[in-house]
Parts: structure tokens; C-alpha cells; sequence
């Protein structure tokens, strides 16, 4: 039987991941500092879970719309703004992006992506049967990231190249887009004719930003100068990836809206792949959200906290991170990446991630998750300072 080539993997398990196996088999706990699942970490607000057992009943008679139920949109314009018209539900952020992949793409066209950036649009890319091309986003100590704005700029002038992804804040760099580089993002999109898809999942989690890093979308989707999809749901928001529900809003200038529109209803009718129960406790959920946000952003902000004061001096630095769920630390380069995550899970039995897993440019750079609890990140903390030492 035929497979299609986009559909195989690119490749066998790394051997971080057979050597975690060995392991797991051999019953040797592994703490890891790599793990990114909200459920995993006590996050989960179960008010939330509360909400949707509570709407199943109205969920009996089902009532199909390309865009959602009107009740979920209603309360997403609410809190976001704009008209419930705007907003389209997905089952999730990874769905919403493969929907905007072939509304906006045909085969062997391309989509620009951040690098360093999480690797989620590239497979997804690929099984579209579409390409991705990356731009540039530039370190410098101590005052973060920025864009290559003149990249985007060439890159979405190619005539192949369909839509610029852009994350706000970046994951795993934890920068938010200020407000000149979006502004010249959506003129680079406009002037080539490229759509904007603005990636706003880890928005809310704001830590060490600066004033002027978050910018407020305009009072009317069609103030912006490019057709832009801003992506968001409750896997961030509430910490509820097990609820699969986000949504996609569509902005841009008015006289292109209705054609995205129709269009977009058709991929979507096509799927229809939200529960209904979910849908309809959006607006409790919601109404959840702010408190959610204020537990998940004390614990971020807590453990980001403790790598300053454990991991920021003696070659170690911990680099700046605007907002999200990630850190990124710079230790000393006693072996080459792969080389010594490996001994920190052989020998500490610590699991992290290295930059390279993200397209970070320099080595030496680990990626830490800032979501477990405070007492298991100081432990994790403090075995990675000692373990790297013990490599000197």
C-alpha cells in the first residue's frame, strides 16, 4: 500500500527520545524541565471543566455553522472585540493554522515563519503540500529580540509566498512584536500582497516586557492594512488543551473581507470539527479566563524568578522573556549540545531541550518550561547548575 511521502516522518526518534524510553523502562524518574502541559503542572482551573459538564444538556439539538455557534462568537467579540462575524471556532491552534494553509495556499506555494520559532507550522505546512520559509529574529543582550523587518519585507513580496507568520510573544523566545515591527509587517504584507497570521496564544502571559512590546488591535477589523488572522484558545488561556477549542478572527480591509469570508466558510463547513459542549460554556469559560490567567502568570513569573537567582551567573545567563511559558538559558559550553543534554539525562537524570530543537543560531542556549511547580523548577534548577559544573 502507497503512503504519501508528506505524511511519513522525517525521521526516527532522536536519541533523546530513546534514550528517555530506556529510561522510563528501566524505572528511572526523570525530572524534566522540557514539559510544557498545563494538566501535568496543577494549572487547570476545574471551574473550567465544571462549565462544559454543565452545558452538555443544551448541546442535545445541534445546530451547524461554519463559523460556530453564535453564542461562542458572541462572547469572543466581547472580550476581543469586533462582530461575532469575525471570529471562526476550531478544535485547535495546530486546526486553525491548517485551515489558513489551504485557504490561502496551492500546492508548492509557501508561508514565511519566525526562526528561531516552535516547530508547528512546518509539518503542518507540509502535509498542505505547501513550503515554509524562514526570517529572522535577532538577539542581542540584554535588550532581546527583534524582527528582521526587511526580510519579511522581501519575503513577502515573492509572488509564492502567501501569508507571514508572526508569534506574539515568539515561543520559545518569549518576545512580543512591538508596535513599529507589526506595523511595518502588515505594510510589508499589504505592498505584496500576503496575508498576516498573528499567532497571539501566549498574549495574556506577559513577565519581563517591555511597555510598548504588546499592541492593542484597532476598534474595526478593517483598520488593518493586510488581511490578518489572529489565532488564539483555551489550550493557553485557561490551560486546557484537553478541551480542544480555539478560534480564528479575521481582520483587514474592507473590500477584501468578503471574499476571505466566503471562502473561509467553505474550509470550514467542510470540517465543522468543534464539540458542541465546549462551544457553548465558551462564554463561562471566559468569564474564568482573567482568573486563570493571574494563577498561570504568578507561577510563571515565580519560576522565572528562581533560574535569575540560580542560573545567571558563573556563565550562566538567563536571557530576557517578555511573556509565555518558556525561558531560555545560556550555559557554559563544556559539550556540544546534543552531547550534554544527553549526559544531563544520563547522568542528572534532568530533561531539557536544547536551542537547536527551535533554530536558535548560537549553542549553548537551553529551553526551559516555566510551568512546573516552583519547588520542582528550584530542584530542577539546581541539578542543571551542578550538573553542567561537574562537566568543567
Amino acid at each position: 500500500m502507497h503512503l504519501a511521502e508528506r505524511s511519513a516522518p522525517d525521521e526516527q526518534p532522536n536519541e533523546m527520545a530513546r534514550l528517555r524510553a530506556r529510561l522510563a523502562a528501566d524505572g528511572v524518574p526523570v525530572l524534566d524541565l522540557s514539559d510544557s502541559n498545563p494538566t501535568r503542572h496543577r494549572l487547570t482551573d476545574p471551574g473550567v471543566l465544571e462549565a462544559v459538564s454543565r452545558a452538555v444538556p443544551a448541546a442535545a439539538s445541534y445546530e451547524p455553522d461554519p463559523h460556530g455557534p453564535r453564542a461562542a462568537r458572541l462572547a469572543l467579540a466581547g472580550r476581543y472585540g469586533g462582530a461575532p462575524e469575525d471570529y471562526y471556532l476550531t478544535a485547535s491552534t495546530s486546526e486553525a493554522y491548517a485551515w489558513l494553509l489551504q485557504l490561502l495556499c496551492d500546492p508548492g506555494d509557501a508561508v514565511a515563519v519566525p526562526a528561531p520559532g516552535y516547530p508547528l507550522v512546518e509539518p503542518l505546512a507540509r502535509l498542505a503540500g505547501v513550503r515554509t520559509v524562514p526570517y529572522a529574529v535577532h538577539h542581542l543582550h540584554p535588550y532581546g529580540w527583534s524582527v528582521d523587518t526587511g526580510q519579511v519585507a522581501d519575503l513577502a513580496a515573492r509572488p509564492d509566498v502567501r501569508a507571514v507568520v508572526a508569534v506574539s510573544p515568539g515561543n520559545p523566545t518569549g518576545a512580543y512584536l512591538r508596535a513599529e515591527e507589526r506595523a511595518l509587517m502588515e505594510a510589508a504584507c499589504r505592498a505584496g500582497g500576503a496575508a498576516l497570521v498573528l499567532d497571539e496564544v501566549f498574549a495574556p502571559f506577559r513577565l519581563d516586557a517591555a511597555p510598548g512590546d504588546t499592541v492593542a488591535a484597532p476598534a474595526s477589523a478593517s483598520e488593518r492594512l493586510c488581511t490578518t488572522f489572529t489565532l488564539d484558545g483555551l489550550s493557553k488561556l485557561v490551560c486546557a488543551p484537553q478541551l480542544k477549542l480555539s478560534w480564528l478572527r479575521v481582520e483587514g480591509p474592507a473590500g477584501e473581507l468578503p471574499a476571505v469570508h466566503r471562502a473561509l466558510e467553505t474550509v470550514a463547513d467542510t470540517y465543522l470539527s468543534v464539540s458542541s459542549p465546549v462551544a457553548l460554556a465558551l462564554s463561562e469559560i471566559l468569564d474564568r479566563a482573567d482568573a486563570s490567567v493571574t494563577a498561570t502568570r504568578a507561577r510563571l513569573a515565580a519560576n522565572l524568578a528562581l533560574a535569575h537567582a540560580l542560573l545567571d551567573e558563573d556563565g550562566f545567563r538567563v536571557r530576557r522573556c517578555g511573556g509565555g511559558w518558556t525561558v531560555l538559558v545560556d550555559v557554559p559550553r563544556y559539550l556540544p549540545d546534543e552531547q550534554l543534554v544527553l549526559a544531563l539525562l544520563a547522568e542528572a537524570h534532568l530533561a531539557v531541550h536544547p536551542g537547536y530543537f527551535y533554530d536558535l543560531p548560537t549553542p549553548g542556549t537551553l529551553a526551559l518550561s516555566l510551568l512546573p511547580e516552583p519547588a520542582t523548577f528550584e530542584a530542577g534548577c539546581r541539578r542543571l547548575r551542578a550538573a553542567v559544573q561537574a562537566l568543567a
